[in-house]
């Protein structure tokens, strides 16, 4: 199964809103706080600077992009991903 991280920061209502998303599809994923510097270092790596963003495999969403969340979801719950 691909591993699914949504990167976020406390306070941000729009990171919030792409986590209930995802639980309440029943997806899996690790949330990684950028303020704590891995996690920021990783989003420089992936060239990202803002928040939420959600990262899986090859695929990167930025915000909250329910079209995009969604082919997420479907394709780790069909194991196509």
């Amino acid at each position: 199964m691909t591993e699914v991280k949504v990167y976020s920061s406390p306070g941000c209502g729009t990171c919030a809103q792409v986590k209930e998303y995802l639980e309440k599809a029943g997806t899996p994923f690790t949330v990684c706080d950028v303020t704590e510097p891995e996690y920021a270092a990783e989003m420089r790596k992936l060239s990202v600077m803002s928040v939420p963003c959600t990262v899986a495999g090859d695929t990167l969403i930025m915000g909250f992009n329910k079209a995009k969340l969604d082919e997420l979801i479907a394709c780790i719950n069909d194991k196509t991903c």
